[in-house]
């Protein structure tokens, strides 16, 4: 299974939206639910770990972690355009910035 879906996800070591994500769960199910389980996984182009940690976020936050990431990238873009309108461009000279 490597078809998995296109959200931006943040890696091991990155910070998410609500943190540095460090923690792990873990658990056992038996070998045929396994199976009907990686088979769901790829009929969506997802994977196990995916759902898993959107199914624990939707819980707990009621928005899974797709969803927090995603209002997150928006809500920094937001911040970006607002500093600009304000200040103008703060691109690094390299990039065509401020040139002096």
């Amino acid at each position: 299974m490597t078809d998995y879906d296109d959200t931006p996800m943040l890696a091991r070591g990155i910070a998410g939206p609500l943190g540095k994500l460090t923690e792990e769960q873990k658990t056992k199910i038996d070998s045929i639910t396994q199976e009907l389980w990686l088979q769901y996984c790829a009929s969506i182009r997802s994977n196990p770990a995916t759902l898993i940690r959107d199914f624990i976020y939707m819980t707990v936050h009621k928005k899974t972690y797709r969803q927090l990431v995603m209002e997150k990238t928006a809500h920094e873009a937001q911040c970006i355009e607002a500093l600009t309108k304000l200040i103008g461009s703060f691109e690094a000279p390299e990039s065509g910035g401020a040139r002096g």
